[in-house]
């Protein structure tokens, strides 16, 4: 399944458009119904592929975020020509910023990222620098790390784990 992310826009699957805007009844003619679908705070928010999409529609109806969830799912997005889950972090990252253009919002020491100019926020659960400061704590306390365990944290630092899409004002918060 070819799935393209359309900053501003919505995103494509197969050539069928999910626009920011549309109305949950448009969603679910396009992917069928949710696998999970659930109220909170005036947020209706629908699940789909084992829960690697989510899409919140607000009080009005209509579609405001959308986001991929996992770069271990099945789901691989790709946003300017690049596979979100499967190209390293920094190169996502410098791509995102020459696109933006303008003021990009890191609030949480390079584990996200919003660039309110086109829409796009990019998280992730570890960095290269949290990464080595484990590393640093386990070799205080005169303990190994299990070498699968340390690649797997290298993997989750050096790649996105989520890349949300929002509608013009939903990375607004952000700046207050």
């Amino acid at each position: 399944m070819k799935i393209t992310i359309l900053p501003t826009t919505g995103i494509e699957f197969d050539g069928k458009r999910i626009c920011l805007g549309s109305s949950a009844e448009e969603i679910k003619a396009v992917l069928g119904q949710p696998e999970d679908e659930y109220t909170e705070d005036d947020i209706t928010r629908l699940f789909y592929f084992e829960s690697e999409l989510r899409f919140d529609i607000d009080k009005d109806g209509v579609l405001e975020f959308i986001e991929f969830l996992g770069f271990e799912g099945e789901l691989r997005p790709v946003i300017y020509g690049t596979n979100v889950f499967e190209t390293d972090a920094d190169e996502v990252l410098d791509i995102l910023t020459e696109k933006n253009g303008g003021d990009i919002i890191d609030e949480e020491d390079g584990y996200s990222y919003a660039f309110p100019d086109i829409g796009i926020g990019i998280t992730r659960d570890a960095t290269p620098e949290s990464i080595d400061e484990m590393i640093a704590e386990y070799e205080e306390d005169g303990e190994e790390i299990d070498d699968e365990v340390l690649e797997f944290e290298k993997r989750r630092a050096s790649h996105w784990a989520t890349i949300g899409l929002g509608n013009s004002e939903y990375y607004d918060f952000l700046s207050e």
